[in-house]
């Protein structure tokens, strides 16, 4: 009995876990971050106690949904390294990337917001950075992207892409496509290709820019950060 319990203790843990991060996805995804914890437990179909246990903060939960998400995008672009067409890969990766900016509010809010700072969220955002990096190169080689175009400057046009078809996006859904074609064909080479200025921002600077909110972002009350209700 007494190491049944343990295991059976750990057991319940990590179930309970993955219900919270499950029911947090669903409600980030339709109603942003500001869902409070409560609502989330409950959904859940458990204690708040069981939530403090689990996640110290609202900002490790977040955390955990946000891991989840590059996750999932990172073995997108992984998917697509093997397509012949590097073209069309890329474009592939960059169409499910925008439809999941659009599906997920609460994943592109904390796209500049501290969670993505998180050590485990970084750690599979670099996984995902080299996945781009893979498809952008191949699209290089083969001739349908220009040279100084960087895995960084995808991801930060793909938000673009996303907020230029938001304000529409009730009344013309697909819009985000008209502007997601423009992007791309921005980044096929021309016979006079003028550099780019400034240079594309680093990984370092892209990965820093999550230590603090950015300026446009609303900043986190207590009662976001807070687990218990």
């Amino acid at each position: 009995m007494s190491t049944r319990a343990p295991a059976r203790s750990r057991t319940d843990a990590v179930r309970n876990q993955q219900l919270l991060v499950e029911a947090a996805a669903r409600a980030f995804a339709e109603h942003g971050l500001g869902v409070p914890i409560s609502r989330i437990v409950r959904e859940a179909g458990l204690g708040k106690g069981t939530v403090f246990r689990c996640f110290p903060t609202k900002d490790h939960l977040v955390a955990a949904v946000v891991r989840e998400r590059f996750g999932e995008l990172a073995e997108t672009a992984e998917s697509l390294l093997a397509e012949e067409d590097a073209g069309k890969a890329l474009r592939s990766f960059m169409a499910s990337t925008v439809e999941v900016y659009i599906g997920d509010r609460g994943f592109f809010e904390s796209l500049s917001l501290p969670p993505r700072s998180h050590p485990e969220v970084r750690e599979v955002e670099k996984r995902l950075i080299d996945a781009v990096e893979g498809l952008l190169k191949r699209a290089q080689r083969q001739g349908v992207v220009r040279a100084d175009i960087t895995p960084v400057d995808v991801l930060l046009l793909l938000g673009g892409v996303r907020q230029a078809a938001a304000p529409l996006s009730t009344a013309v859904p697909d819009l985000w496509r008209r502007y997601l074609g423009l992007v791309f064909d921005g980044l096929a080479p021309t016979r006079d290709e003028p550099s780019l200025a400034p240079p594309a921002p680093s990984r370092e600077q892209y990965e820093d820019s999550t230590r603090s909110p950015a300026r446009d972002s609303p900043a986190p009350t207590e009662r976001d950060r807070e687990v218990h209700p």
